[in-house]
């Protein structure tokens, strides 16, 4: 399986297993989401973007992020919503709401 579906009090977290987020996986996840939860998604092991719909459910705030590699959070936050991508450290900074990453701004020279 691609991902694995975790569930703690308020907050349901998908643990990405493929290297490659494609639009079927975002299609599985976006199907396996419950209302009224906070959604997380676990990215250790993403190395690459391959998803459109993807980028349009960051900027729907559909779910949040975690445990980004560096240059797939520099990538996002480029092309995410004016630079202002919002992601967490750890799992405990998103389950706690606290050291959201915000506000990082990148110039193109």
């Amino acid at each position: 399986m691609s991902f694995l579906r975790q569930f703690a009090k308020s907050e349901i977290v998908f643990i990405i297993n493929d290297k490659i987020i494609k639009d079927s996986l975002v299609k599985k996840i976006i199907s396996n989401i419950k209302p009224g939860y906070k959604i997380g998604l676990d990215m250790k092991n993403v190395k690459s973007l391959n998803s459109a719909l993807f980028l349009k459910c960051l900027n729907n705030n559909v779910f949040k992020l975690y445990n980004l590699n560096s240059e797939l959070l520099t990538y996002l936050s480029i092309v995410i919503k004016d630079g202002k991508l919002k992601s967490y450290m750890d799992f405990q900074d998103f389950k706690e709401n606290k050291r959201e990453l915000i506000r990082r701004r990148f110039l193109i020279a």
